[in-house]
């Protein structure tokens, strides 16, 4: 049986395997519970011998389920005790690589959770490719990858997506983990039947090719997967990274390292990337560089440094009772105004209203529109909102979701014919309690780049000194938004602790899905002995009918376990009627007459009986009947033999 086919009486097993660990699990072999064994020292001292002799550092791993993969490894070497172990360790050379290999439970498939890849597949894979537009680049990173199903999963889907145009972009999938066997199998990039039955059949004709009695990933896909060693807890992160894919990994951390490796992907991935998560990995709801795109699926983009803080945003109500009425944007733009006369960049700034409210004398030069024509007016009543391709639909979507954005290189037309390319940056701008004012629009000429270094150079030291009058009324919002922080984490606290009972069944199953693949092996091998089982006993039946005089065995319970052909015809009772029957009710009274007591005494004595005279079925006249105790090598009594003979001669002596 498969272990998809299972999944539902994997979980009742493994529920019933935690159970029972719950019941009476061991610490050296003293019943307590895992919380007791977690703080055993000598577990520690286990701990600490294979980090520093074998450089595996599970010491920030769950204690419950860490304990109950040790405990079943050394019930498999037949050892109780930690310490013992230890020494088992020393002694024998591999086995740092088989206790690894029970920790480390490998469980994953390709397409695993279909709806969860469908949400990545229709709102996140647009939006990288959008993003990678320009540089023509895509960075993945598939971390904790096992032996690579989900790393070639995301290489199908991205090939799905860029039908025909992959060869446009140089996309490259960094796939990791610490099992090193787990990695030679993905970089094979071979899989058994049963480990691609859930992909489509379509995408199994496009991308895999038949390898005997498997499917090998194609070469083309197999090129863009890029398969190492790396550790999350240690080594450092990947960078630049568009799309990071970790599920199931940090469930088996405890908070503490959780808190620690959270930051490394944030390091990893760009602003504006994604983070995909397992279905039961939700510790994000602390961090506040990522937010949800399917939350359902744990799909998480990280934002930049603009969005609005998450606990303030929580709740807008209070936040707008504490920090009272909204400055007036004519009011920002005239504390501006010396700053803006001297920058050679063309600003402009409207308001929500789309009102011009700035408009600098290097927009004059640049747009061709003096101040008088622009302030006042509405942005898009001017020919210059047209004149330059898509400036309008930016500043829309900067309006909607209060991010920069920028177009590199446009060809601007300028009144008299000719034209000029500039660099427009188009950005929200935020009072200084994060509220929205207006959008600022800032063009350059990009024939003047270091003219305009100059420039913002001078421009910064003009608003460092306004950033310093700002810092007061920051602070004061920063004293908000702890208070506003504290009441939060009271209710992240509780979803903290449905969040550690959801890890610890995702762990359960994961630890069944193992046990339950190692069941399906010893039942091949049951079925196989059970076979030749079959074969020895039919093998035995024929050499005991091929024997000419009767034959049968009766068990030291006066059980017939055999009786062959000859018996069948001398006392006319067929092998299906006698074996499995008491001797002494058997259908031939004659015969268990005269044979039952003498039975009785070759089991108490282990001594011979001959008997003459014994009567046969339908026939006058008797035989004689050799009673034989069988014994083993120790002198057991294993049963009797009872052997008619024949003639003058003897079938198995006195």
């Amino acid at each position: 049986m498969s272990d998809g086919e299972n999944e539902e009486q994997q979980q009742l097993d493994d529920a019933e395997d935690d159970a029972a660990d719950t019941a009476s699990p061991l610490v050296d072999g003293r019943p307590s519970d895992d919380g007791a064994a977690a703080e055993d020292p000598k577990f520690a001292a286990l701990l600490e011998k294979l980090h520093a002799e074998h450089n595996f550092d599970f010491r920030e791993y769950k204690p419950g389920s860490l304990l109950r993969r040790i405990r079943r490894r050394m019930t498999q070497v037949h050892v109780e005790r930690f310490e013992s172990y230890m020494s088992y360790l020393d002694k024998h050379a591999d086995e740092h690589i088989a206790l690894l290999n029970a920790i480390l439970i490998n469980v994953t498939r390709f397409f695993r959770d279909p709806e969860a890849w469908d949400v990545l597949r229709d709102h996140v894979l647009p939006s990288m490719i959008d993003a990678a537009a320009t540089s023509r680049s895509l960075r993945c990173w598939s971390a904790g990858c096992s032996s690579g199903e989900e790393a070639y999963t995301l290489a199908m889907l991205l090939t799905e997506y860029l039908r025909g145009r992959q060869d446009e972009y140089d996309i490259k999938i960094y796939a990791t983990d610490i099992d090193d066997d787990a990695l030679t199998t993905a970089r094979s990039g071979l899989y058994r039947l049963e480990a691609v039955k859930d992909v489509p059949a379509a995408l199994i004709d496009r991308y895999f090719t038949p390898d005997g009695q498997a499917y090998r990933v194609r070469r083309d896909i197999r090129k863009w997967c890029i398969f190492g060693h790396h550790d999350l807890t240690h080594d450092a992160p990947l960078s630049h990274v568009d799309l990071l894919v970790c599920r199931n990994v940090l469930i088996y951390f405890d908070n503490t390292l959780q808190d620690r490796v959270v930051p490394r992907f944030q390091y990893a991935i760009r602003p504006e990337g994604y983070l995909f998560l397992g279905r039961s990995e939700s510790m994000l709801s602390r961090a506040r560089r990522f937010v949800p795109v399917g939350f359902k699926w744990r799909i998480f983009q990280r934002v930049t440094g603009n969005e609005p803080d998450v606990v303030a945003t929580s709740a807008p109500d209070r936040q707008a009772r504490l920090l009272g009425p909204r400055p007036d944007p004519l009011q920002i733009a005239s504390r501006l105004g010396g700053i803006l006369e001297n920058i050679g960049s063309g600003i402009v700034v409207i308001d929500p209203a789309e009102t011009i409210v700035v408009w600098n004398p290097a927009a004059e030069h640049l747009f061709e529109v003096p101040a008088d024509g622009a302030l006042g007016r509405k942005f898009r009543d001017l020919d210059v909102s047209y004149r330059i391709d898509g400036l309008r639909a930016r500043i829309e979507e900067v309006r909607t979701t209060q991010t920069h954005a920028q177009m590199q290189n446009v060809v601007f037309a300028r009144r008299g014919g000719d034209t000029m390319h500039v660099g427009v940056r188009i950005a929200p701008l935020f009072d200084e309690r994060r509220r929205p004012i207006g959008i600022m629009i800032c063009a350059n000429d990009m024939g003047t780049v270091s003219q305009l270094r100059d420039e913002l150079d001078r421009l910064a030291e003009q608003s460092a000194t306004a950033n310093e009058e700002l810092q007061s009324t920051n602070e004061e919002l920063e004293t908000t938004n702890e208070e506003l922080q504290s009441t939060n984490e009271e209710l992240e606290t509780t979803n903290e602790e449905l969040q550690s009972t959801n890890e610890e069944l995702e762990t359960t199953i994961e630890e069944l899905q193992s046990t339950n693949a190692e069941l399906t092996t010893l039942n091949v091998e049951l079925e196989r002995r059970t076979a030749d089982l079959h074969r020895l006993e039919a093998f035995e039946r024929s050499v005991l009918n091929a024997i000419g005089p009767a034959l049968f065995v009766i068990d030291p319970s006066l059980v017939v376990t055999n009786w062959n052909a000859a018996a069948a015809r001398l006392w006319g009772i067929s092998a299906e009627g006698a074996v499995g029957r008491e001797f002494s009710s058997l259908p031939s009274e004659r015969l268990v007459r005269v044979a039952r007591e003498p039975l009785q005494r070759v089991i108490a004595t282990h001594g011979t009986e001959r008997l003459t005279g014994v009567p046969r079925a339908q026939v006058d006249g008797g035989v004689t009947l050799d009673l034989i105790p069988v014994l083993s090598a120790a002198g057991e009594l294993l049963g009797v033999l009872g052997a008619v003979r024949e003639g003058a001669g003897e079938i198995l002596g006195n």
